[in-house]
């Protein structure tokens, strides 16, 4: 039977009275789970198994108010009792404490201080639960130390649990000495690690700032991360904390609270409106129940954790909050405080009959606008409310607005509001901005056309003295052409505004300007101009601190994508991560999913698989992000998802590069280009060579490829001339390893040489011509090694390994598929290491088929899967069906399959695969 007692009881049959901090995920107890309290859990039930061998133990659980104690000795009682044990459990704040532990107190060993001179032990075993041992009374602590003894000396498991810093000098005495002698042991429960507080949450993009402001602490991060019932729960646990105060004391907490800040002491009498003697004994009140907390410099207080003042400050009646900040920024004001300290109190009471409030909002607006989009946003929805027509703030404040919601992501009322200001500002100084704005939102809402004619009609009407309007523009301008694919105009507007940045010291904007100057021109094959203008661009953006970067954080992203298209992938990955940091901390949410988007296309570039697919699954979680973004990400995240090869993934893969062609649809612009081809690539990946091929003609515009430059044709010839080579197609082949190889000589690259040197191992391959491939293929390996392109050196060493066994060479061939393997591993591709145990299966022979005959071991796993189902009579039709393949792709694999085999018709590898033995293999 379970018994329990006390103010705060534990409902054994459902697992315990849970307190808000219980995490929800973890370890299973009853009805709730905890996170993080593995090895507390395990240690629990293993001291429970050992009071059957009559030995006891007392533990004090010691820990931040929060973090989980309450929960874990719930967890106990749940336990006991599945044990079937009582628990006697009780709470310091009740009436009479230990009487739940009165036969324990008057029977057990403990009746004596003495160890050696007590009454026999308690008949049977059991647990004892005393939660919140700081606030027990001083008349308690010699039934603290029975109980001690009690559990030393017979079967009874006794958990304690304590606030350190609430903790009286008499109690702590009877601890330490418990803990000196061995009677006691100490568990010090911590903050929950992120991966423990992604559990506890749920995978959420902006779990990283929950972790890092709730401190990993369970009740702070269930409050900050704002869903619904665990919200509640939080709340009411941290208003409990409040209750019981004096008049007094809940005064000054709630001033606290106004303030949202450390403060000294005379500032906080000075907003609670007490005088000195009785603000003064309040605040020993709030100190000495842990509310508040000294922090430094010098004598400053704060609450415990900002989470306790917002919840607070959540509660106040309107009347009592609006006097509360109006004291506040008074005080501060005559203290000469700084406008940062003063504003967020101005925005909380701001009185429209003062013309200073709406200043001080506004010029903190201008402050924060890069640093703290989010609250310049506040702010200035403030201000504008407050602002006359004919206020001297009107235009400004409007214009500020219309940016803040535009960096932090919310292109669609930042464009609104400029198109309500865009008739209203004939001669303002505003207006270039606006057009500025304007033509940037409409970019980021995937409006590019009228993003370019916005910024070209600007351009026209901008006077000679606006150059950091005209830079922007062009900046502006020079975006659109290189979607345009015009690297011509896009790098004569880049370098007018890299020049015309450099001329008013603008580092990031001229760092921008070179990235996008540096991309044009390795479209017009300048490699040598383009490596200068992104080296420059990079020293730029090396040398800026983050403030400076944070006035233009599109340039770190510009940087990376150049350097990434350069083959520069370490540079690319730093500056990249950089971007995210500074976007994340900032709130500047506009450019974060183009940068994570183009940091995944690293991660997958360099073979970080499970990398890749979590920052690009952040992507997707994000909201905003123009549909480039999204669809790119959609596609990079399907290619990911194929070199996975989890089971699903190819199916999923297949689902999201076409939702991203969706998007694409027929547009001519660069990104959609690359779209529709990566659609056709990961078609053919996923078995469809015959489809992926005139699909992968149909996005680039034809057999010349005109869509395509130089710098992305060769990746894509290497992608035709496989689906040639796979089909049979020697001519094919060829023509798309010529075209190949003329568009590397015209930029002279070892990163893209890589791709028409694979290219041309196929041809050499359809032709017979083993030593040739071999050589071609060692040329591609080094090539893309020296681009740190791992997937793609797996893939040539898979593909040179099985062109070798088809034509019976076996030299050299456990060498490829040895560092092949190590590569599938380092990069965490399941489908790559299963294509390397396929060879290492061929490679084996009969053996190592486990019965299949030689022949059929030079057979991939595709093609033994096909010759399977066709030797069971099934036609071309009805195994494309069971496959999810076109018929012509399963009629070009049993073409390759007779190749092999030396055979001709279907009845000969019927009548060979029944003498092998060989069976269909699953789908």
């Amino acid at each position: 039977m379970c018994v329990s007692g006390g103010s705060a009881e534990a409902s054994a049959s459902s697992g315990g009275a849970v307190d808000a901090s219980a995490p929800e995920t973890g370890t299973a107890l009853g009805h709730r789970v905890l996170v993080g309290r593995d090895s507390e859990v395990d240690a629990l039930r293993s001291a429970l198994k050992s009071l059957i061998g009559a030995r006891g133990r007392a533990v004090a659980l010691v820990g931040e108010p929060g973090v989980g104690k309450s929960a874990l000795m719930s967890a106990l009682a749940a336990l006991a009792c599945d044990a079937g044990l009582p628990v006697l459990s009780t709470h310091a704040d009740a009436a009479e404490p230990l009487k739940p532990f009165t036969t324990l107190l008057e029977c057990g060993p403990g009746a004596r201080q003495e160890e050696s001179a007590g009454p026999a032990a308690p008949p049977a075993a059991a647990a004892a639960v005393l939660d919140d041992l700081h606030r027990l009374p001083a008349d308690s602590i010699p039934g603290v130390v029975q109980l001690i003894h009690a559990a030393s000396a017979s079967p009874l498991l006794l958990v304690m649990a304590y606030r350190e810093r609430q903790l009286s000098f008499e109690m702590a005495e009877v601890l330490s000495r418990a803990l000196s002698s061995g009677r006691l042991d100490l568990w010090r429960l911590g903050p929950l690690s992120l991966e423990q507080t992604r559990a506890l949450l749920g995978d959420r993009p902006d779990l990283d700032d929950i972790h890092r402001s709730g401190e990993g602490n369970p009740l702070y991060l269930k409050a900050i991360a704002g869903d619904g019932e665990a919200v509640t729960e939080a709340a009411t646990a941290i208003l409990g904390e409040f209750a019981g105060l004096d008049r007094d004391a809940l005064t000054v907490a709630q001033a606290a609270a106004a303030l949202g800040e450390p403060f000294h002491p005379e500032l906080l009498v000075e907003v609670a409106g007490l005088d000195v003697a009785d603000a003064m004994g309040a605040l020993d009140t709030l100190t000495r129940a842990d509310l508040l907390r000294p922090v430094g410099p010098g004598p400053q207080l704060a609450l415990r954790h900002p989470v306790l003042g917002a919840v607070v400050h959540g509660r106040l009646d309107p009347g009592r909050r609006l006097a509360l900040h109006r004291r506040a920024e008074a005080a501060l004001a005559r203290r000469g405080a700084p406008i940062a300290r003063r504003a967020p109190h101005v925005a909380q009471a701001a009185d429209p009959s003062r013309p200073d409030h709406v200043a001080t909002l506004v010029d903190m607006a201008r402050d924060c606008l890069h640093s703290a989009p989010h609250i310049a946003a506040g702010y200035l929805e403030t201000a504008v409310s407050l602002i006359p027509q004919s206020g001297s703030f009107w235009h400004e404040a409007r214009v500020l607005l219309a940016q803040a919601r535009l960096l932090t992501g919310d292109a669609a009322n930042s464009r609104a509001l400029l198109d309500t200001l865009g008739a209203d500002l004939p001669g303002s100084p505003f207006r270039t901005r606006v057009i500025a704005d304007t033509s940037r939102a409409a970019q980021r809402l995937g409006h590019y056309a009228e993003a370019a004619a916005i910024a070209r009609s600007g351009l026209a009407s901008l006077s000679d003295h606006d150059t950091a309007a005209a830079a922007a523009l062009h900046t502006e301008l020079a975006d659109a052409a290189l979607d345009q694919r015009q690297y011509a105009t896009a790098e004569r507007h880049a370098g007018i505004a890299a020049a015309t940045a450099r001329g008013y010291g603008d580092r990031a904007g001229e760092a921008n300007a070179l990235a996008q100057a540096s991309l044009a021109r390795l479209h017009l094959c300048d490699r040598a101009g383009a490596q200068a203008a992104a080296a420059r661009a990079a020293e730029l953006v090396d040398a800026a601190g983050d403030t400076s970067l944070l006035a233009n954080l599109q340039s770190v992203y510009q940087l990376g994508l150049t350097e990434s298209l350069l083959g520069q992938l370490p540079e690319a990955e730093r500056h990249l991560a950089r971007g995210a940091a500074l976007s994340r901390r900032s709130g500047q949410h506009h450019v974060l999913p183009a940068i994570l988007k183009a940091l995944g296309e690293v991660q997958l570039r360099s073979g970080d698989v499970p990398g890749a697919l979590a920052t690009l699954d952040e992507v997707l979680a994000r909201p905003g992000g123009s549909p480039a973004t999204r669809a790119i990400a959609l596609s990079l995240r399907a290619k990911a998802l194929l070199w996975r090869g989890a089971q699903g993934d190819g199916r999923d893969a297949l689902l999201l590069a076409g939702q991203a062609a969706g998007i694409a649809g027929s547009a001519p612009t660069a990104w959609a280009v690359v779209v529709r081809c990566l659609h056709a690539e990961i078609v053919l990946l996923a078995g469809d060579p015959e489809r992926g091929g005139w699909l992968l003609l149909e996005a680039a515009g034809g057999t010349g490829l005109p869509l395509l430059t130089a710098l992305r044709r060769p990746r894509w010839c290497d992608v035709l001339a496989e689906a040639a080579a796979l089909g049979g197609d020697l001519a094919a082949a060829e023509r798309w390893a010529r075209l190949g190889e003329e568009s590397v000589a015209q930029l002279s690259t070892a990163g893209r040489r890589g791709f028409s040197l694979r290219a041309r191992m196929r041809v050499h391959a359809l032709r017979g011509e083993a030593d040739e491939a071999v050589e071609a293929a060692e040329q591609a390996v080094e090539g893309f090694s020296a681009g740190g392109k791992r997937i793609e050196v797996c893939r040539t060493l898979l593909a040179v390994a099985s062109l070798s066994l088809d034509a019976g060479r076996g030299q050299q061939v456990d060498g490829w598929l040895g560092r092949a393997a190590a590569l599938a591993g380092q990069c965490g591709s399941a489908r790559l290491a299963e294509e390397v145990a396929d060879e290492r299966r061929r490679l084996a022979g009969p053996a190592g088929r486990g019965g299949s005959t030689g022949p059929l071991a030079a057979l991939s796993s595709r093609e033994r899967q096909i010759a399977g189902l066709t030797s069971t009579g099934m036609t071309s039709k009805e195994i494309a069906g069971a496959l999810f393949l076109s018929q012509r792709t399963v009629d070009t694999h049993l073409n390759r399959i007779y190749r092999k085999l030396g055979l001709t018709n279907r009845v000969a590898l019927t009548r060979l695969m029944l003498d092998a033995g060989g069976r269909p293999e699953p789908s």
